[in-house]
């Protein structure tokens, strides 16, 4: 049936075939063949707020329904049946995207989804301008690309957790990102078990989830390094493993105030060394079977002391007694004991004692033991008698140093900050020159003995006066 009606008039035009069509309420069935609408112009279909029913064979399949001129639905009005959109590939027919009906609609698309670019670099390309990035192969999943900051925002509530899981066939979380809003810590979790966190504080913790792991008590594992920038690490084993590839030099170089003052380090290929860097400081050096000075951080010979006046050791444990240069290329104006010198040495052989020191017997009493020595401003007496300066012979040592005493308060716990709780003391600093000293230090002194060079020198006068003694003998036995 063919006829030509102006719709808009209520007649027909020449250019519609219609066959079997219901128009104004009157049907026109169609048994067989297709419908064509062939117009130079637009198609209108105007349903006054109705919807639009495709049919198979009678079946509402689908409508298009609209509302009120503000929202279109496209419904798939039997169960399950999804809405795909397809197309042709080159040669190909390929479905774009399935709106899968029996999952709540989930969209699911044949190829890449690109947002704000029609090139897509990866199955999910979040695309703001063109940073001229070239995503990694095995990385290209999801892309977030902007010429500028770019990033990706996790919401959750103030009481919840935000994360980022890894997941494979053994475990949905095997390795997680994780964010607790209530603690507001970060968390990281490799083979499903938390492995670092780092706290509101921003101490970070690894190993451990406890703050100050051991906390001294010999129980407990793991390694914190808080805000403040102090470092506890805490295990029933080594500590800490330090390996320096082929070459010597230094572990670990301190400083202070962006001024370096100690290292530690190797040379000699195993000899460990412990050295002071700053102006006349000491150190030593651990080589085979013996300890060597250093200062200033390089081997020294005899440039370094063994305690100082006012810091001194209390024993030296030794298998054999110390031993002191004593080469003849090493000295000048050797000479014998003079007169004056021999009758010094008379008198400080009268002034060995016995003797017990004050803070053995503040400490152990009547059990305190009894020492033998001399009293060395005895000593500096007797060669003042005898004409001579004690203090130009090195048998007799006058110490002085410069102390200041400073009151440390109390210190309460403070776990959050790292702060470990103390008592109140006395804290005394010592000074080896009045120049270095504050004002208003106490000038000490300590006078002692180099034992070795006093029995020598006694020894020296005793040996001179007998031989002079028989020299007199042989004389008189000759007369």
């Amino acid at each position: 049936m063919t006829k030509s009606r102006d719709v808009a008039s209520g007649s027909f035009n020449d250019g519609i075939s219609v066959d079997n069509i219901s128009i104004d309420g009157t049907e026109i069935d169609l048994s067989s063949g297709d419908l064509t609408v062939d117009v130079a112009g637009d198609i209108i279909f105007d349903a006054d707020g109705g919807d639009f029913l495709f049919r198979d064979n009678a079946n509402n399949e689908m409508t298009i329904k609209v509302n009120d001129g503000s929202n279109i639905d496209f419904i798939s009005n039997n169960a399950d049946h999804d809405i795909r959109f397809r197309g042709v590939d080159g040669s190909t027919t390929i479905t774009a995207l399935t709106l899968d009906m029996s999952d709540a609609g989930t969209a699911i698309f044949n190829n890449k989804v690109g947002i704000g670019t029609s090139s897509p670099d990866g199955q999910l390309h979040l695309f703001t301008s063109d940073a001229s990035i070239t995503p990694d192969a095995d990385a290209d999943d999801f892309i977030i690309e902007a010429n500028g900051a770019a990033g990706m925002t996790i919401g959750s509530s103030a009481s919840s957790v935000g994360s980022i899981r890894f997941a494979d066939s053994g475990s949905p979380r095997a390795g997680m990102i994780y964010y607790d809003h209530v603690g507001n810590a970060m968390r990281l979790y490799t083979a499903a078990t938390e492995r670092m966190r780092i706290t509101s504080g921003g101490d970070v913790q690894i190993g451990t989830t406890t703050a100050r792991p051991d906390n001294y008590n010999g129980s407990g594992s793991g390694t914190e390094v808080s805000a403040l920038g102090l470092l506890r690490i805490a295990r029933n084993g080594d500590l800490v493993v330090l390996n320096r590839i082929s070459t010597d030099g230094d572990f670990i170089n301190f400083s202070k105030d962006a001024s370096g003052f100690g290292q530690i380090g190797v040379s000699g290929g195993n000899n460990l060394y412990i050295s002071g860097t700053a102006t006349a400081h000491a150190g030593v050096t651990f080589a085979t079977r013996s300890v060597l000075p250093s200062l200033e951080g390089a081997l020294n010979d005899d440039g370094t002391d063994l305690g100082q006046n006012g810091n001194v050791f209390r024993d030296i444990y030794a298998g054999n007694t110390s031993i002191s240069t004593s080469d003849q290329n090493k000295k000048q104006q050797i000479a014998s004991l003079t007169d004056a010198e021999i009758t010094a040495a008379k008198a400080l052989s009268k002034l060995f004692k016995t003797f017990k020191w004050n803070d053995a017997v503040e400490a152990k009493g009547d059990n305190a033991r009894t020492h033998t020595g001399v009293i060395a401003q005895q000593i500096e007496t007797a060669m003042s008698d005898a004409g001579l300066d004690a203090g130009k012979y090195a048998f007799f040592i006058s110490g002085t140093w410069w102390e200041t005493q400073t009151e440390v308060a109390a210190v309460e716990a403070d776990e959050e900050n790292g702060i470990e709780a103390k008592d109140a003391y006395t804290r005394t600093d010592t000074y080896q020159t009045q120049e270095e000293a504050p004002e208003g230090a106490t000038e000490r002194n300590r006078k002692g003995i180099r034992y070795p060079e006093l029995l020598a020198f006694i020894g020296a006068a005793t040996e001179q006066r007998l031989t002079s003694i028989e020299s007199r003998l042989t004389a008189l036995e000759g007369e």
